[in-house]
């Protein structure tokens, strides 16, 4: 659609941003065809090789033209090195470019949502569980909280690596149950099951808009950025959109819906005059309405991996310096859709407590059929060195960091990039718990499991000897998981930290929500790309029936 058209069409919602969130609200609410509804994306087309191979986010991560590449100042928790926030600068966002891991979290994590919009706000595990089938396709399991004939295809592995199984093995000898991590009882080990079909990219665009881009109420406008909600006595009544050089006012006739993602949507509205008016007022910014705790709240997983050359296994490291493996591991992707190329980032994923008087788990194991590493320069680990023999990682993630960031705005300019005030290792108990985690992954290693396949360490090439050493490791070679949320988390409205309310409506302001990543008021335990999809099947559901 061309920006005068959409102009024309007069949308009664307007959604800014196709990514997980943004895609589900569009195409649900397009279901009612006396609704009109514009999807807005600033990115590209996903219509490209790179999305659709399983191997495509080394090629699209941390590169401008695919990714938004948020920069952060220097981390002084972790030796003053850059991090860059990756966030999909492309129609379906982050499930564009992430690693087709497809994980719903633990209970837990939605029953904690639950306490911050009290009793009656409909966020519990038991209220969320109905949009985590409903979006669901996966004829693997018969399970009743399993979802088939949803919009997303979710399958299993077609290639799996041998280490894979020796890693959820490896579990089962420390008394995890092997299990389905989106079942019934996802504590434990299994395999990963993949966003992914015929061993391809399957992304949210893919099932949410593309078998719906023929309705006429619906339209979908791309390389256009939104630069500001227009706001009118506290309303938003359309958004002002710059494509190429030319910049236009649409107007919405019912709301605008933010669903950018957490960095984007927080600076968006800030941009508008949303946000906390002493941050306005020094970025130049007029006050439209003040809500104190936007870009607030900021959340991610912090982690690091460890790794091993090993023998007897394929790796994706080898591909790297063996063409014809290289050719091979192609052909068996476009030709048998099987393979190394075909694989997820993570092939194996476990949950483990530190401490056995834990709740719940406190690390997300992952066991990634490649290795990295991390260098002082290195921003992300998409971008890290990749030696070129073969080898594996084990990565362990923080599921709940204690520590809290803020994304906030500097001046008035719609381009500028916003703010990222986060120091990733600045809790000690983040730190200690990451500590530990590399000792449980040395373990693994020298286990009955794998020890037959090790040949040498790789990352690090000798395990440091006390626990100084470990933090220092730990402090060089954390990254990100490309899980940001919370900067406009939900709460009650008398909640003076909270943006939005229950129904995700802008608390203060009138005919805007916010419905993506950033309204959760705690990251979930593992993999967001899914909790954002159930919060858009959700979000959408309240707006159709008018809550």
């Amino acid at each position: 659609m061309r920006l005068d058209d959409a102009i024309s069409m007069n949308p009664d919602y307007i959604v800014v941003g196709a990514g997980p969130a943004g895609c589900v609200v569009a195409s649900r609410l397009s279901e009612d065809p006396n609704v009109k509804v514009l999807l807005i994306e600033a990115g590209r087309s996903s219509d490209n090789f790179r999305v659709k191979i399983p191997i495509g986010p080394a090629m699209m991560i941390t590169k401008p033209g695919w990714d938004w590449c948020w920069e952060t100042p220097p981390d002084p928790t972790m030796n003053g090195r850059h991090i860059t926030w990756s966030a999909g600068k492309v129609v379906g966002g982050g499930s564009s470019v992430h690693g087709q891991v497809n994980m719903r979290c633990l209970p837990s994590d939605y029953d904690e949502w639950a306490t911050f919009v009290g009793d009656n706000g409909d966020w519990s595990y038991e209220d969320m569980l109905p949009y985590l089938i409903k979006c669901e396709h996966y004829p693997g399991s018969d399970s009743p909280v399993r979802g088939r004939g949803g919009p997303l295809n979710v399958a299993d592995m077609t290639t799996v690596h041998p280490l894979a199984e020796a890693f959820v093995g490896a579990g089962e000898d420390r008394g995890y149950a092997r299990t389905d991590l989106n079942g019934e009882d996802p504590i434990g080990f299994g395999l990963t099951q993949a966003t992914q079909k015929d061993g391809r990219r399957f992304n949210v665009y893919d099932g949410y808009i593309r078998p719906h881009a023929g309705r006429p109420n619906l339209g979908v406008l791309i390389k256009s950025r939104v630069v500001r909600v227009v706001m009118e006595n506290g309303a938003a009544v359309g958004v002002e959109v710059a494509a190429g050089d030319t910049t236009k006012i649409i107007h919405a006739a019912r709301e605008v819906i933010v669903s950018a993602g957490t960095i984007a949507s927080a600076n968006l509205l800030m941009k508008s005059g949303v946000g906390p008016g002493e941050v306005l007022q020094s970025a130049g910014v007029p006050v439209a309405v003040e809500v104190d705790g936007v870009g607030r709240n900021l959340q991610e997983h912090s982690g690091l991996s460890l790794s091993r050359f090993i023998k007897d296994a394929w790796s994706l490291n080898a591909a790297q310096a063996r063409p014809d493996l290289g050719a091979k591991y192609l052909y068996q992707l476009l030709v048998k859709k099987t393979g190394p190329f075909s694989s997820p980032v993570v092939q194996a994923m476990g949950y483990v407590r530190t401490h056995p008087e834990l709740p719940n788990p406190d690390l997300q194991l992952h066991f990634l059929p490649f290795a990295y590493r991390m260098k002082p320069e290195s921003r992300s680990a998409l971008a890290a060195e990749m030696p070129k023999k073969a080898a594996v990682a084990m990565q362990a993630t923080l599921c709940k960091p204690n520590v809290r960031g803020q994304v906030r705005i500097t001046n008035a300019d719609a381009e500028s990039a916003p703010m990222i005030d986060h120091h990733l290792l600045g809790d000690e108990r983040d730190l200690q718990t990451l500590v530990a985690g590399c000792k449980l992954i040395t373990d693994i290693f020298e286990s009955p499991r794998f020890a037959p396949y090790v040949v040498s360490g790789c990352n690090p090439l000798t395990n440091p000897t006390d626990d100084a050493g470990w933090v220092d490791y730990v402090r060089n070679n954390t990254n990100i998981a490309y899980h940001q949320v919370g900067t406009c988390r939900m709460g009650r409205r008398d909640d003076p930290a909270a943006v939005v309310d229950p129904t995700l409506k802008v608390i203060g302001a009138d005919r805007l929500r916010v419905i993506d990543a950033s309204v959760m008021p705690t990251v979930p335990s593992a993999n967001t790309y899914i909790p954002t999809v159930a919060v858009g099947e959700k979000g959408a559901e309240m707006i159709a029936r008018g809550v």
